[in-house]
């Protein structure tokens, strides 16, 4: 599930994998061969990168700021890069996704702190020397997601001489630790849990909001009391299947605070992110070799981060000073965009700060987020009982572009510029191929039975109105389709009028089969055959 659909992935050796899983350096391999291996008028796509660039800014055109050798009436944008470069384009794709800006939380006394700091983004680079940094021997991780984990077991690996303390710290107001998911499959007609969760069979059972109908099992499970009885009874399962699998409360862990690694909400709800032990030994590691605290921060110091009791402890508990040479952030990614101004930001529908917005556009949204509410609510009335969860008022407005891709302004106008990558999913290969191909589409004018500006606005109020039922906290931003893969996926091609992806399954495998890459092998000669090219 870690490849596209028209260059398949070499398998890594049988030792490096783990029901299927394996570490991302095969990952970094098959994009390097990708990139040289796909060429396209004599270039490939690696020749047509421009390497050791920063796009400083992007502006509509204007005619006054257009240079003597660009006289094409048909641009649209204009890139500046490296300082005093430009470009000049009609048609725009930002591909910047969501994980270009690192997020550094503010913390008192960070001036004072002297020791190494990063932020996730950047260890995979800097991991071994810092394993092999003698003077690097306290590691303090701050974060609850996937990406922590595996920061924390990279240390908590070390050994003799190059041992590192481990301190993870999540904070006790946030959203809580990543749940985590087992490797193996429940079953043996899937490799691995991935391809348990990424099917139509299992897609059935999520309250979605893709697609223009329901299939029929969709309808029965999510348009019916019992159905809706019976979906529950299996999330119910499954979260307290995990819950015993992972043995948070197990004795080998309590001296180092493992217990605190226990999501705070179920897992169907993924308001705390979700993640796959994909390791053998990732949790006993942890359990013993990594201290795990869930608490708030007080202050750094030159050399150490002091936490304040926990909230339940009691008034007498003082509080807890760690020493430290290394404070890794795994504190996640920014929303918001530094390519274009705020305001020119919020009218193409990315995420802005709450007073980056203008007043009447806000006033526009709400009232149509607040109009679409009951309607998801009648729709899948299993979000109207969320679990006890803290609540985190939002600072961002959300994302609202029609189908997480196009500026809805755009979309009765000139066509010329998308968004990839603008969602957070549970696999980033699949939505990859399916955005590009809608987008190239869009982009093209060959989408023939786009809705009014009415009803755009309204479905994307709508997504936005649904993703915050469902997600809760995650879902505040308007782009969290992390279970939704199938469903989104499918949804994209189904307005392309495309299905070469589904043929010749027949509706048993169609419905049970993973949905692997393979799947869209067709899609692009489909595409070209529909659209005559």
């Amino acid at each position: 599930m870690a490849e596209f659909s028209d260059r398949p992935m070499t398998p890594p050796p049988a030792e490096d994998q783990y029901y299927g899983f394996f570490p991302a350096k095969y990952s970094t391999a098959y994009i390097e061969s990708y990139v040289d291996n796909h060429i396209y008028a004599g270039r490939t796509i690696r020749d047509r990168v421009l390497f050791k660039s920063r796009v400083d800014n992007v502006s509509r055109f204007q005619s006054s700021n257009l240079s003597e050798d660009s006289t094409s009436t048909s641009i649209q944008w204009i890139i500046t890069y490296n300082t005093h470069h430009k470009l000049y384009a009609s048609k725009l794709i930002d591909a910047t996704g969501m994980t270009s800006q690192p997020q550094i939380p503010s913390l008192p006394g960070m001036s004072k702190f002297q020791g190494r700091t990063l932020h996730h983004k950047s260890f995979g680079q800097e991991e071994q020397s810092l394993l092999a940094d003698p003077s690097a021997q306290n590691i303090c991780i701050l974060g609850g997601a996937k990406s922590a984990t595996d920061v924390a077991y990279a240390f908590a690996k070390s050994t003799g001489d190059k041992k590192k303390n481990v301190h993870w710290i999540i904070r006790e107001d946030g959203n809580g630790p990543s749940a985590f998911f087992g490797a193996q499959a429940v079953s043996s007609r899937y490799a691995n849990s991935n391809e348990g969760f990424y099917n139509r069979n299992l897609a059935g059972y999520l309250p979605n909001w893709f697609g223009r109908r329901w299939s029929l099992w969709k309808w029965l499970l999510q348009g019916t009391f019992v159905g809706r009885w019976y979906a529950k009874r299996l999330w119910d399962a499954v979260d307290k299947g995990l819950r015993g699998l992972m043995n948070y409360q197990r004795e080998e862990g309590k001296e180092t605070g493992f217990a605190n690694l226990e999501p705070d909400t179920p897992i169907f709800w993924q308001n705390d992110s979700s993640g796959v032990a994909n390791r053998p030994d990732l949790l006993s590691t942890l359990a013993t070799k990594a201290h795990i605290y869930r608490q708030e921060i007080s202050h750094l110091s030159k050399d150490s981060i002091t936490l304040h009791p926990c909230s339940d402890s009691g008034s007498e508990e003082k509080p807890l000073t760690i020493p430290i040479d290394v404070l890794v952030y795994c504190t996640g990614w920014s929303a918001s965009t530094t390519l274009f101004p705020p305001d020119e930001a919020g009218a193409l529908g990315l995420s802005v700060p709450l007073d980056a917005i203008d007043p009447h556009t806000q006033k526009h949204w709400q009232a149509l987020e607040q109009a679409a509410d009951p309607v998801i609510l009648s729709r899948f009335p299993a979000l109207r009982h969320p679990p006890q969860y803290r609540k985190i008022e939002p600072t961002q407005t959300p994302f609202r572009l029609y189908k997480a891709i196009a500026p809805p302004r755009d979309v009765h106008s000139t066509h010329s510029i998308v968004f990839l990558g603008k969602t957070v999913v549970g696999n980033n290969f699949c939505t990859a191929e399916t955005q590009a191909l809608w987008a190239v589409a869009y982009l093209d004018g060959r989408i023939r039975d786009l809705p009014s500006q009415a009803q755009i606005d309204k479905e994307i109020a709508e997504t936005v109105a649904w993703d915050r039922r469902r997600y809760l906290n995650k879902g505040e931003l308007g782009s969290w389709f992390y279970y939704d893969v199938v469903d989104y996926s499918d949804a994209l091609l189904e307005q392309l009028g495309l299905d070469s992806h589904r043929r010749g399954k027949g509706w048993i495998a169609d419905l049970m089969d993973p949905c692997f890459a393979k799947d869209l092998k067709g899609l692009v000669a489909e595409y070209k055959s529909k659209y005559k090219m």
